[in-house]
């Protein structure tokens, strides 16, 4: 089992814990459907068990804990609004022997498969690429073919490259090419596979015999130098942003990619089925999501599920709150 390279900040927890509370109050859910799996609340448009969700959004619940289905990635949380869930990634590496420091002897390319249905987009406004090691490149990409490996297979490519002069050089708390490096990725990633060029490894094998690259919530990652150090088995916490993608290719006339296309569609079922509820264009890849209207909460996704709530710093008007009393007191 892998092991986590991050704690997870109390403050994330505690955010992912409060939204989720939110949306179960609000969300009615067949009898038979699982509504929580290992304390991570399961809200429609996504569930556990046939009939519980909508197409591509299905979880699985394995020993007492959430995962994509169909995949061994772990959910840490899941948000209706916004359209964004956290899941572990497995971190990307390669070593090298001390025998043949030139040539790495064993990698992993990190690579995941979670987009089956078009679903999920990896965050470009929460996530970073870190590569650690010393004379080190790697780079991300999604969409890998099969034609090779040549870098022209791989669209949407981001990476950076790391260098040491010493065993000195790399500092706690610095990411910026020595020991470790970082890079924005851009809009539009549908998955991970990481890629590393082998650079002779001979005067670092001491402090620096591997090679490790990640994505991660750039909240969730401080370096450290004896991250040169990793174990293999690791994961990195990852936001994904998510949108409803029915029919998600654009060479399709039914598609619906948009607000405007769901709108149009004869043959999808709409998402946004609360009353008080709103379309909203996805800003990461085509889709839309959905989110309940100001001064209503809860989940859009539900019949119902988007109720008024009053802001604590005010009061519902005076005429309000007396039908409220008085429906209490009969």
């Amino acid at each position: 089992m892998s092991t986590s390279l991050f704690v997870l900040p109390a403050l994330l927890l505690a955010a992912a814990a409060a939204t989720s509370k939110t949306v179960v109050e609000s969300l009615v859910m067949a009898p038979s459907c699982q509504s929580s799996c290992g304390g991570v609340d399961i809200p429609y448009p996504f569930g556990i068990g046939s009939g519980c969700f909508r197409k591509g959004f299905e979880i699985d619940c394995i020993n007492n804990g959430p995962v994509l289905a169909g995949t061994t990635l772990q959910v840490v949380y899941l948000s209706v609004d916004p359209a964004e869930s956290l899941v572990m990634l497995p971190v990307a590496w390669q070593c090298y022997n001390a025998s043949n420091p030139g040539e790495a002897e064993d990698y992993s390319n990190g690579e995941t498969g979670m987009n089956k249905d078009g679903v999920y987009r990896i965050s470009y406004t929460h996530n970073t690429v870190i590569v650690l090691g010393c004379n080190t490149f790697a780079f991300t990409a999604s969409a890998r073919t099969d034609d090779g490996g040549s870098a022209a297979s791989y669209p949407n490519i981001k990476g950076c490259m790391s260098y040491c002069n010493n065993s000195a050089s790399a500092e706690d708390g610095m990411c910026a090419g020595a020991g470790c490096c970082h890079v924005d990725i851009p809009p539009g990633l549908t998955d991970s596979y990481f890629k590393f060029w082998a650079y002779d490894h001979s005067a670092m094998m001491e402090y620096s015999p591997c090679d490790y690259a990640f994505l991660v919530d750039r909240t969730n990652y401080t370096f450290r130098r004896s991250d040169l150090l990793l174990d293999r088995n690791r994961t990195s916490p990852v936001r994904l942003d998510w949108a409803i993608r029915d029919n998600d290719d654009d060479t399709v006339p039914d598609a619906v990619l948009s607000c405007a296309s769901a709108a149009r569609s004869t043959t999808t079922e709409y998402a946004c089925v609360s009353d008080h509820s709103e379309c909203v264009d996805s800003i990461n890849g085509p889709g839309y999501s959905c989110s309940c209207s100001d001064g209503y909460e809860g989940n859009p996704y539900v019949v119902n599920g988007c109720t008024r709530f009053w802001p604590s710093s005010t009061m519902p008007p005076p005429s309000t709150v007396r039908r409220r009393w008085t429906t209490k007191t009969i």
